[in-house]
């Protein structure tokens, strides 16, 4: 996935997310709806997070300089912690709070007046709410066929996925769709029932999935910040070296991602001791055209020669 189609896919999600917090914003302040009020503060934090990842997405493209001479790829997954504390607090906590106080304090939806006609509130907010369930589902199938393909589950790709633009969105989308359908339901019942004090429990469990979400998608960025190796890389150089002329055995190959499609290849090679430095150096550079031809992503590859008994990594 190019870093233009990972910017496409928050630009979507910043232009939905920001008419879904207005609209819901109006229906919180004109029903008086805690779990509305909810949905709006996850909403503008939403749109807050997407304004954070297209920094994180323009500091992470600035060229190598003399302190960063490997770049500022890491910096992308920096601001997505960033975004990951912000939906902890200004969304989890904010809704847990907002939660707790309509517990305690329960009121029912008030009456909305349009065009002199006079409206029960909930069905303003069930209209709402609809209608915010069918634009973030847009925004979630964006990012969805934007998603390398491969095999697995949902989960798993996400997993394997190093591009925050792309599983921030899937995360904040997917958890707006739970949300929203916590709200719904949540809402319906408290019409039924005359039991306000569900709205308030909606916005509990509202803020309950954003906190749990937001712990996930810590984890998740914590990983790729520390430095997540690429399996698949690693059997492909490996095989690809033996294939080399000359190469007595593979010492050890060790990937490491530093941003999306940046990934640096270790390799310490035990050549036999024959061959001169320039059928290494021609080797070295064969070795190099067949991976990134494969693996465009592999930005540096650096190999070591080395003697098999000095090249055996000590446990740690």
């Amino acid at each position: 996935m190019s870093a233009g189609g990972s910017a496409k896919v928050v630009f979507i999600a910043l232009g939905v997310n920001f008419g879904i917090a207005c609209v819901k914003g109006a229906a919180a302040l004109l029903t008086g709806s805690a779990a509305m009020l909810a949905e709006t503060v996850h909403s503008f934090v939403d749109c807050g997070n997407q304004i954070l990842l297209l920094v994180g997405m323009k500091r992470a493209a600035a060229p190598a300089t003399k302190e960063h001479p490997l770049g500022h790829h890491r910096e992308l997954y920096f601001w997505t912690l960033v975004v990951a504390g912000a939906l902890f607090v200004g969304g989890g906590v904010a809704s847990l709070h907002e939660g707790w106080e309509k517990v305690w304090h329960p009121t029912a939806m008030e009456p909305v007046h349009i065009l002199g006609h006079v409206l029960p509130g909930w069905w303003l907010n069930v209209t709402i709410l609809g209608i915010s369930g069918c634009l973030e589902g847009y925004g979630f199938l964006a990012a969805m066929k934007s998603m390398p393909s491969g095999k697995g589950s949902l989960w798993t790709m996400i997993r394997r996925s190093t591009d925050p633009g792309l599983f921030v969105v899937l995360f904040e989308d997917g958890a707006a769709l739970v949300s929203l359908v916590i709200a719904l339901v949540f809402t319906v019942l408290s019409v039924v029932t005359g039991w306000h004090v569900l709205d308030g429990v909606a916005s509990l469990l509202i803020g309950m999935v954003l906190v749990i979400v937001a712990v996930l998608l810590t984890n998740e960025t914590r990983s790729l910040l520390v430095g997540e190796s690429n399996p698949e890389i690693d059997a492909y150089v490996r095989v690809e070296a033996m294939k080399l002329p000359g190469v007595v055995g593979v010492n050890e190959v060790v990937t490491e991602t530093r941003g999306p499609g940046s990934i640096i290849v270790l390799l310490s090679l035990d050549w036999d001791d024959t061959l001169t430095a320039g059928q290494v150096e021609q080797g070295v550079s064969a070795l190099e055209r067949v991976t990134r031809a494969r693996y465009p992503s592999v930005m540096r590859m650096y190999v070591e020669a080395q003697d098999h008994k000095d090249g055996v990594p000590v446990p740690i």
